[in-house]
């Protein structure tokens, strides 16, 4: 915030009061944007394990049939072959899934980190706000309980 001169009339801090409330409540809006997107990434960092998980039980399932129809390659080789090529494909899925995973978890903890930095932003507007309403109003004179900021920042 920048330095602010000492307002003369209690209509130029009641503006000043005003345009401070409009920025706790941008703030608050940020807030919750960043919340909200670190919410749809652990739900999508849960769906990703889930599906990696899935994709784990499918290669292991595969492996087992992989390793019975070997044993009766002479009876069963198509059938062999195909499965083969399923397990190729479930473990390059199974790849693909676990780098989502990685991507997910690295993107929740850059999101989880910038929530904090702007509610940690919010914190301190919010305080740094109440306490040049309250100097403005100690040195104009004026001695009210409480502004309308500091109920607006207090929610």
């Amino acid at each position: 915030m920048s330095t602010l001169s000492v307002p003369s009339s209690p209509a130029a801090i009641k503006k000043l009061e005003k345009q401070f409330g409009k920025e706790a409540k941008r703030e608050n809006c940020e807030v919750k944007e960043a919340l909200k997107a670190v919410q749809s990434i652990e739900k999508q960092k849960a769906k990703a394990q889930k599906a990696a998980t899935k994709a784990d039980q499918a290669i292991e399932k595969l492996t087992k049939i992989e390793t019975v129809t070997q044993k009766a390659l002479n009876k069963a080789t198509h059938h062999h072959d195909a499965v083969v090529v399923d397990l190729r494909s479930a473990e390059r899925d199974a790849e693909v899934k676990h780098q989502e995973d990685e991507r997910l978890t690295a993107d929740l903890e850059a999101k989880k980190a910038h929530a904090a930095e702007v509610l940690q932003a919010q914190l301190a507007h919010a305080e740094e706000r109440k306490t040049k309403i309250s100097q403005l109003r100690e040195q104009a004179g004026i001695s009210t309980p409480e502004s309308r900021l500091s109920d607006a920042s207090a929610q």
